[in-house]
């Protein structure tokens, strides 16, 4: 496997213009990415994989990490998230959503690294009949029911934004210090009922 990491480089450079004013003068802009790249062989084959955004988890990087870390949230590998992002969720709920520093660094360590989850080995009574209606399936179960919860996402009934504000502002993991009742919903319900066959997810409303 081969990687790049990203970085981004701007570089400005003033240049004097003109044969008779030394005071006219013009900046040159250079914007250089670079992203993660992985190779991989499958078989025969050797097929390269450029990483460009993680949306595993919702809300880190658009709300908890600022802007202007956004690309280099995008191209960091999954092993090197809570050494590079961390600092960042934990500032963002002790100071945006006014929690403490423990609480903080627990959520923190349960968002990063930016992956979907499936605990295998938890939930052996989820099936294929099933799987829809067990409330141990669902983003971030395998937190909150820390010994069925088997992770994943499902197609309804499971609003992943309501989940995260409820974590972020509310006690949804038990922390009832200084919660904020009106942050804990975006307000869009989660009652659309999705197909039982291919596509799944129902024509929108």
């Amino acid at each position: 496997m081969k990687m790049r990491f990203a970085a981004i480089a701007v570089l400005a450079a003033a240049a004097l213009v003109g044969a008779c004013d030394d005071e006219d003068t013009r900046t040159i802009t250079d914007v250089v990415t670079v992203t993660v790249r992985d190779t991989i062989r499958i078989g025969n084959t050797t097929t390269t994989f450029d990483q460009i955004e993680h949306l595993a988890n919702p809300l880190v990087n658009e709300i908890m990490v600022e802007k202007r870390e956004h690309d280099h949230y995008n191209n960091t590998i999954p092993s090197e998230m809570r050494a590079q992002f961390r600092d960042d969720l934990v500032a963002f709920i002790t100071g945006v959503a006014g929690r403490d520093a423990a609480y903080a660094g627990t959520v923190a360590d349960a968002l990063l690294p930016d992956m979907l989850v499936v605990r295998m080995d938890r939930a052996p009574t989820v099936t294929a009949a099933n799987v829809r209606d067990a409330a141990t399936v669902g983003w971030l179960t395998q937190v909150l029911d820390a010994t069925n919860g088997y992770g994943g996402r499902k197609l309804d009934n499971d609003d992943a934004v309501d989940k995260g504000l409820g974590v972020i502002f509310g006690n949804v993991l038990g922390n009832n210090n200084n919660v904020s009742p009106g942050l804990v919903t975006d307000n869009v319900p989660d009652n659309q009922t999705d197909l039982t066959t291919f596509p799944y997810v129902a024509p929108p409303n």
